[in-house]
């Protein structure tokens, strides 16, 4: 049966044998508990299953996709489960799952947000191994002062260590997408005390305007941020950009 690939729902699958495994072999996922994002027409959904999860959960948004997927759970019946839902509606801890791992080729068009929203499961998610934009990896790994260092930077790397692991050419696709992407596997820090709505509502506003000031940036919705700003030792006319990850959880803390 043909499919049409839909460009709304960002669909770019991965067809190369070798960089599926690859992908798999990142992290041992024997007797684990994974959950695949996107699974598509289940090549990297084959290559999880060789390696022996003890389960294997499918979120797949398109339904035109159900004849692959529905092959795959019958002759896998003990070990596939799986749901046709958009990620972004999908809560993990629904599952009753102390730890689960993450293996996805992330539709593009939901990588960043979906990234943003699996942080707030980071309690459950012991790790994560993502194909992602190019773009994005450069994002979430970005050092302070450097043109990807943004909200997504500071907010990843508070919450987990990223590290980009190969990247992937557009040929390797079907259809072939015009950017290139990038494999990264994201470890959670387990004993990090969870910041992130306050992290995130001073990251949002801060980064809004990355050429003004932090000053300007956050007087427009506190009076006296300058004076709070100075009280945790920072330049009130540095740029977003120039702030260290920490220096964010400061200004959380005195700002709201």
């Amino acid at each position: 049966m043909q499919h049409f690939f839909k460009k709304s729902l960002g669909q770019h699958f991965l067809v190369n044998k070798s960089i599926l495994k690859k992908i798999v072999s990142v992290k041992d996922i024997r007797d684990k508990v994974i959950f695949e994002i996107g699974p598509g027409q289940g090549a990297l959904t084959k290559e999880i299953l060789q390696n022996n999860p003890k389960k294997l959960i499918l979120i797949e948004k398109d339904k035109n996709l159900r004849s692959y997927l529905l092959k795959l759970q019958e002759k896998f019946k003990d070990t596939i489960y799986y749901i046709y839902d958009d990620a972004l509606n999908i809560n993990l801890k629904d599952f009753n799952y102390n730890k689960i791992q993450i293996i996805s080729n992330l539709p593009y068009n939901i990588a960043t947000t979906l990234i943003i929203k699996l942080i707030i499961d980071f309690d459950i998610v012991e790790s994560m191994v993502l194909m992602v934009q190019k773009e994005v990896a450069e994002r979430l790994c970005a050092k302070v002062s450097t043109p990807y260092y943004s909200r997504l930077s500071v907010l990843i790397q508070l919450h987990a260590e990223v590290e980009k692991v190969f990247d992937v050419e557009p040929h390797n696709f079907n259809p072939k997408p015009k950017v290139k992407s990038t494999v990264i596997k994201i470890i959670p820090y387990r004993k990090k005390k969870k910041i992130y709505d306050k992290l995130d509502h001073i990251l949002k506003i801060s980064f809004r305007q990355r050429r003004k000031t932090i000053k300007n940036n956050l007087k427009t919705f506190y009076i006296d941020a300058e004076k709070k700003i100075l009280e945790c030792a920072i330049d009130p006319n540095s740029r977003p950009q120039d702030l260290k990850p920490n220096d964010f959880i400061k200004l959380s803390k005195v700002l709201i």
